[in-house]
């Protein structure tokens, strides 16, 4: 059950973008030497929500993906990360924390782009987190510790309704939805190690799909709902798997074992499906803290490297479009947000502020 406590740093509280500008708070463009011309990036869709410290505090900035528009969407004392952007594109669910030596607090809101007050979601609870929205935006699923270790709850998008959809003693965790709506998977160790499981969106018919030895965890739906990426140790390392959501056809997403030069012992993390489902970029780490981005070719199990492990590179997050990928690396410093073309090239730095920028979410809008 290792996996599953308060979520990996790297999950809920961890990686970075904010703006691509000079020191005098003008657009950086190619003449300044970034890679990607100012005016590709001007024509990318979206936003891009991250986390930054440039303020002693980590707080929410989103910006377009040129740079422009920077501004800060979060402010108060509670550290702040994006969650989950909305299925629309106008909002995302931020999760705040507020803790001091006896007391740790969490609490879903969701932020709109577009001004207007942030819209407390659920409880204000020592575990809320992990929320997946519904395809049509109209309520979303999330972990909480409100009367239980750690149990899943569905509740409108307006803060209504809450409905509890499992009760087990021992824990269910990261939900996911399905594209269609009418499934969920998530993490659970009712039967003691961490497994997947799934169940209707209205808590019934709840299944096991794996059952192993080893832990289970962070179920992600294809864009399709054919088939879900997940996470498990069960070759005593971390690696990405496949699984049908009926339970079948378990296989590792890249067909050879990784295991690296000799002493090197080699993790996989992150996935992250393409938005027309056909690639599942991911990031290969080592223990002794190298790491970069891959992408896998699902028709024909090709590996591309997109990134070259000069430092620690990862939270790949596609352009809505799936031509782009935004990610984070401290290979010049702290950690900042960086952009590519999704075959590696073109490789750009976004923030330039002091202090670490990290955890990205692509916005569809």
């Amino acid at each position: 059950m290792r996996r599953l406590h308060p979520p990996r740093a790297a999950a809920l509280l961890a990686l970075a973008l904010a703006a691509c500008r000079g020191d005098d708070g003008s657009p950086r463009s190619a003449a300044d030497g970034d890679t990607l011309p100012l005016a590709e990036r001007r024509a990318l869709a979206g936003t891009l929500a991250w986390t930054s410290e440039r303020d002693g505090n980590p707080e929410v900035y989103v910006a377009r993906p040129s740079g422009e528009g920077l501004r800060r969407l979060t402010r108060g004392p509670e550290a702040d990360y994006p969650a989950a952007p909305a299925p629309d594109g106008s909002g995302v669910l931020v999760v705040s924390v507020a803790e001091d030596s006896a007391l740790h607090l969490e609490q879903l809101a969701l932020y709109p782009l577009r001004g207007g007050a942030p819209r407390p979601i659920g409880p204000r609870m020592g575990r809320s987190r992990s929320p997946s929205w519904s395809p049509d935006g109209r309520w979303l699923v999330f972990e909480s510790d409100e009367a239980s270790f750690r149990d899943l709850y569905r509740i409108g998008a307006d803060g209504t309704s809450p409905v509890r959809l499992t009760d087990d003693r021992l824990g269910n965790f990261e939900p996911a939805v399905s594209p269609d709506g009418a499934w969920i998977a998530f993490a659970s160790s009712r039967d003691g190690n961490a497994e997947l499981y799934v169940m209707r969106a209205d808590g019934s018919g709840q299944r096991r799909l794996t059952a192993f030895h080893r832990d289970d965890w962070g179920a992600l739906w294809s864009p399709d709902g054919r088939t879900l990426a997940f996470l498990s140790n069960r070759e005593s390392a971390d690696r990405v798997y496949l699984v049908r959501p009926d339970g079948s056809g378990i296989r590792r997403l890249t067909a050879a074992a990784d295991t690296g030069a000799a002493g090197i012992d080699v993790q996989e993390a992150e996935p992250a499906w393409s938005p027309d489902g056909r690639r599942v970029a991911y990031v290969r780490r080592t223990r002794q803290g190298a790491s970069r981005i891959r992408v896998v070719e699902l028709s024909t199990g090709a590996v591309r490297e997109l990134s070259d492990g000069r430092g620690r590179d990862g939270s790949p997050a596609w352009s809505p479009d799936g031509k782009y990928l935004a990610f984070t690396s401290d290979r010049d410093g702290d950690p900042e947000l960086y952009l590519m073309r999704a075959d590696g090239s073109g490789v750009t730095r976004l923030t330039r502020a002091p202090g670490a920028d990290w955890l990205p979410r692509w916005l569809a809008r």
